[in-house]
């Protein structure tokens, strides 16, 4: 009796797991490694600093593996915008990222896809969990796409902040997970 499903799911069936570093600031520039499953790397997050004419300007970037820009991000007072590349002008936007509620525990945080009204819709994804302990669920509206946790090691009493993991769920897009979250923990 021959069976209609597949006997390996698709890539894109599975969820994708990807282990996050955050460099230890101050000792060096702030940014995020992060590495596949195989332990390869994957992607970096560059924090550029913040303009001398605005310190509230804060600009990020995120590279693939061979060093090639994917998203800028840039934020403006309390708003995170995300642009294609190293570009920076209005017809390159992907999401703006708006924070409703920060606190030491829980913050929550809005991400409007480009093309949508910011002020007259529903958020395209929304961001909850507290940055300090590394957990952060994305949902788009009843679905989670993604989730982080720290990891952690048996008989260890003592973890790491700096290193966390990332899980996508089948059929999002890392890229732009992987973008939304460094709206998320790169100020904490």
């Amino acid at each position: 009796m021959a069976s209609s499903y597949p006997v390996i799911p698709a890539p894109w069936e599975i969820p994708v797991d990807f282990k996050i570093t955050k460099s230890p600031f101050p000792f060096s520039p702030r940014h995020l490694t992060v590495y596949d499953s195989r332990g390869s790397l994957a992607y970096r997050v560059i924090d550029g600093g913040s303009s001398s004419t605005s310190p509230r300007r804060r600009v990020l970037t995120l590279f693939d593996a061979s060093g090639a820009p994917l998203i800028t991000l840039v934020r403006e007072q309390d708003e995170w915008k995300a642009y294609k590349g190293n570009a920076n002008e209005c017809k390159d936007v992907i999401f703006t990222a708006k924070s409703l509620s920060d606190s030491r525990f829980r913050s929550v945080i809005d991400v409007f896809l480009s093309g949508r009204d910011s002020e007259d819709s529903k958020p395209s994804f929304r961001l909850t969990g507290n940055p300090f302990s590394r957990y952060c669920t994305i949902t788009k509206e009843d679905t989670v796409v993604a989730q982080t946790y720290l990891l952690y090691k048996l008989k260890k009493r003592i973890y790491s902040r700096r290193k966390f993991r990332l899980t996508v769920y089948p059929r999002n897009d890392h890229v732009l997970i992987l973008a939304m979250l460094v709206t998320f923990f790169i100020t904490s």
